[in-house]
């Protein structure tokens, strides 16, 4: 079983909470590796996607700063050791961090299994960045956001994107597939009432040029506040859900290809509902970090580490104790969107 099933075992709803909390307790105690770490190395982005805040004026004046190189070292040193996966890129573009290719050095020297970069890749084919070092790095997944399959649907959906440079980034993850064919591929659309068209019949697949994709996540969309978006209604999506989102679960299935992606029911779930062991896992293992913060709002890189840190907050005996309580937990919601894997 390969990295990515594990993670993905990890989240599912099919396993009850109170095993993966068990089984969490007990590599908490051994100091396996238990922590996802998810960063933003810089807040900006070089598009201003219709369905991100990155539209919004306002918003982007409030996202500003990169992580210097002292502070990626103190990150590194005090969580790297029990880290499980790193995921660069999150809320922002991780294209316009300049040492990208030290970061993923970093990772792969502290032996983190599993590394991924998440962008929407303009710059990878314009060649600000090379792709192809980044793999040599250590990187072991590529998650390019296409929010649009058709030239028209794709720039108004990606303001600052063009369709040209979307087509040299897949004659580029070619190259890169053909020389490293264990890398991994995964596209994230996310989905809404102008471009779930761009599903439909062979639209998606044609675009890929013979490119073998690995994994296909569709999101709906979400309201993520202030953005240049404002249709959230999932009645039109319902409606087609059959020839849009069903299509596709349908061709990855016969391509062979993992496909992450909401059933019709789910698709007013956003957020997914959780019991408070759930909670307790994700408290511990999500580990978010960015030039403003580093995994808890009291958790300082420079003198705390993983270890340290919870050994002053007592997490083992918590961990314990959640296990063998038997008091009705409340519900709440999760930062992972509700989907399957299909």
């Amino acid at each position: 079983m390969n990295i990515y099933r594990i993670l993905h075992l990890v989240a599912s709803r099919r396993i009850p909470a109170s095993v993966k909390l068990l089984g969490l307790c007990m590599m908490h105690l051994v100091g396996r590796r238990t922590i996802g770490i998810f960063m933003d190395p810089v807040l900006s982005c070089n598009l201003r996607c219709r369905m991100c805040y990155f539209s919004d004026a306002e918003k982007r004046k409030s996202m500003h700063g990169m992580i210097t190189g002292s502070r990626l070292d103190a990150v590194a040193r005090a969580l790297y050791p029990r880290a499980l996966k790193l995921q660069i890129g999150c809320g922002a573009e991780p294209t316009l961090y300049r040492n990208l290719a030290g970061i993923v050095r970093q990772g792969h020297a502290y032996g983190i299994p599993y590394i991924s970069l998440t962008t929407n890749g303009q710059l990878i084919a314009s060649g600000y960045v090379s792709l192809i070092d980044l793999v040599r790095a250590g990187l072991n997944e590529i998650t390019v956001s296409v929010h649009g399959t058709s030239r028209k649907i794709y720039e108004e959906m990606m303001l600052g994107a063009t369709f040209d440079r979307l087509s040299g980034l897949i004659d580029c993850l070619i190259d890169v597939k053909s020389e490293f064919p264990g890398f991994k591929i995964r596209i994230n659309y996310t989905v809404n009432s102008m471009n779930m068209y761009d599903l439909q019949g062979d639209c998606f697949w044609t675009l890929w040029k013979g490119l073998e994709l690995d994994i296909v996540q569709l999101r709906p969309v979400q309201d993520m506040g202030r953005t240049d978006w404002n249709d959230f209604d999932m009645v039109s999506l319902k409606e087609n859900y059959d020839s849009t989102i069903g299509n596709i679960i349908r061709g990855c299935k016969e391509r062979g290809i993992t496909c992450i992606a909401p059933g019709r029911e789910q698709l007013d779930e956003v957020a997914t509902l959780q019991d408070g062991v759930s909670s307790v896992i994700e408290d511990i293992t999500y580990c978010y970090v960015s030039p403003e913060e580093c995994y808890k709002s009291d958790f300082n890189p420079d003198n705390d580490t993983y270890e340290s840190y919870h050994r002053r907050n007592a997490t083992a005996i918590k961990l314990l104790k959640s296990v063998w309580s038997r008091k009705e937990r409340m519900r709440n919601a999760s930062k992972k969107l509700n989907y399957d894997l299909k």
